[in-house]
């Protein structure tokens, strides 16, 4: 199977991924987080996303503009960019609202 996550923002968010566990982001579903990452992994375009998996998949502006976040919980969401190829760059778990 081909990885679509291409790079991670941070090494806690592939953490995240690789075992379900939220260190380091209090509050987190990081056994949600992981499934939604493992999503990401198997899907190569946005189009692929399930519209009806109630993720809340929005694209982003401002100074995150270019990128795309999927509701985790509360003010938990992960963030990524489009490949222009194929896949997912600069993932990462993050709470934009905060400062």
């Amino acid at each position: 199977m081909i990885c679509m996550i291409k790079g991670y923002k941070n090494a806690k968010t592939r953490k995240v991924q690789e075992t379900g566990k939220p260190k380091g982001f209090r509050g987190l579903d990081g056994e949600k987080a992981a499934i939604l990452m493992d999503m990401l992994d198997v899907t190569s375009r946005l189009d692929e996303i399930s519209p009806l998996a109630g993720i809340g998949l929005h694209k982003l502006v401002g100074d995150r503009k270019g990128q795309w976040a999927i509701n985790v919980n509360g003010p938990w969401r992960i963030c990524f960019t489009p490949d222009k190829d194929e896949g997912w760059l600069d993932v990462e778990i993050t709470d934009y609202h905060k400062g």
